[in-house]
């Protein structure tokens, strides 16, 4: 037998409509040629698939010794996706507009696949390649996403040495903004004239300001977070207020990851929790007068996360969620009344929602499934999710939770 790379069998059924599996190579040969799945061909069709599978897995096996697996590998996964065949689907994200849907594929090597579709499920386009776990973000006019991908040649990808792009959403341009950034959110400001993300040298992470033409890259905060404290939340996660005047971040410049605040331009940085357990994730609210976060308490082995609400200035700090399964992951719907969030107190993660008081909490999802990363349109639509089919798929459902529709299809 022959060991085949993970990954690549998902991505050569893209160009080749038959299995590719770890197999001899009779068995690929047989494979490609014989009418699998129903299906009937010509001899001469069955000829070229098998000729065409040999020449693929052939320099899928032996690229790697003369430098180029990478390539080969880049150019399998750039098939034009169908609609199905998608695999790992992730992190969905609204646009502003609440007409199209952005979202990761995990492929090859542990990078990304972006895809955008209507928010009906349909036009699903692939806007890039080899993109990282860092959170997709549209721009404030729904004409772009920003987003972070690692360089070609390096095998396996590092997570500090990310490239910082911004994609027009019909795939026109892809404008490489800046070099060496560092897995953390990122940010874009409300006028969408600059985006935020963070930057670590030396093992400490600074956030940065960029424009969006990649000009005036400059520093705002030295040393908020040193890596070593990235399993208590993801990074600094630089977040803009709706007014565009401050920005939050994680720092555990005092030990343990706080939540502070800074103006636009790097000054005034305040904190503004004091607590022994750690503090990650702000989120403001629409209208800029609160913020949105979660607590860990514990340790790596035996943790309990938390949803709490204060004040943009840190009083009126609020517990939100009280049970002694996980709660995380706090979005607010668009008028700031209700925040959804992502629990496990039923033994799967389910999405419910609550009051921005934390009153009225209720378990939208029901299911055996898990149901995860919620993201709310404008007019309060949900996608999400979901591995209720068996596949993780993204869903969506109105803000009460009826009208449950599968958006993606990976598969039969």
């Amino acid at each position: 037998m022959t060991d085949v790379e993970p990954g690549v069998a998902e991505s050569f059924e893209r160009l080749f409509p038959v299995p590719l599996v770890a197999a001899d190579w009779d068995d690929v040969l047989d494979r490609a040629g014989a009418a699998k799945r129903g299906r009937t061909k010509p001899f001469i069709q069955r000829r070229a698939l098998a000729i065409a599978a040999v020449l693929l897995v052939g320099g899928l096996l032996v690229a790697p010794a003369f430098g180029l697996g990478e390539r080969l590998l880049d150019l399998v996964r750039r098939a034009p996706p169908s609609g199905e065949g998608l695999h790992d689907v992730r992190d969905p994200v609204w646009s502003p507009d609440g007409r199209r849907i952005v979202f990761k594929q995990l492929v090859v090597g542990n990078t990304d696949d972006v895809y955008v579709m209507n928010a009906d499920g349909s036009g699903l386009r692939i806007l890039m390649h080899r993109a990282s776990d860092v959170p997709l973000v549209w721009s404030p006019d729904g004409r772009r996403v920003a987003l972070t991908a690692f360089p070609r040649g390096v095998t396996p990808p590092r997570q500090e040495e990310q490239d910082l792009y911004v994609v027009e959403v019909d795939g026109s341009v892809k404008r490489l903004l800046t070099r060496n950034v560092s897995e953390s959110s990122l940010a874009w400001s409300p006028d969408g004239r600059k985006i935020a993300f963070v930057r670590m040298r030396a093992g400490v992470q600074d956030v940065y300001v960029t424009h969006v033409d990649g000009s005036g890259t400059r520093r705002i905060a030295r040393g908020v977070r040193e890596s070593g404290d990235t399993y208590f939340g993801p990074g600094p996660s630089p977040a803009w207020s709706p007014d565009g005047r401050k920005i939050a971040f994680i720092s555990n410049r005092t030990g343990t990851s706080e939540i502070y605040v800074m103006n636009a331009d790097g000054s005034g940085q305040r904190r503004l929790t004091r607590n022994t357990a750690s503090e990650f994730a702000p989120v403001w609210s629409p209208d800029g007068t609160k913020i949105a976060f979660e607590r860990r308490r514990g340790d790596h082995w035996a943790y309990n996360d938390d949803i709490y609400v204060m004040n943009a200035d840190g009083s009126g700090l609020r517990k939100l969620t009280h049970s002694p399964a996980d709660d995380f992951g706090a979005v607010w719907s668009p008028d700031g009344r209700k925040i959804f969030f992502v629990s496990q107190r039923d033994g799967e993660d389910e999405i419910y929602v609550m009051n921005a008081d934390g009153s009225g909490q209720r378990n939208l999802t029901r299911n055996q499934a898990n149901d995860s990363a919620p993201t709310v349109s404008p007019d309060g639509r949900i996608a999400f999710v979901s591995t209720r089919d068996g596949r993780q798929e993204v869903f969506v459902m109105n803000a009460d939770g009826s009208g449950v529709r599968r958006l993606t299809q990976r598969g039969p």
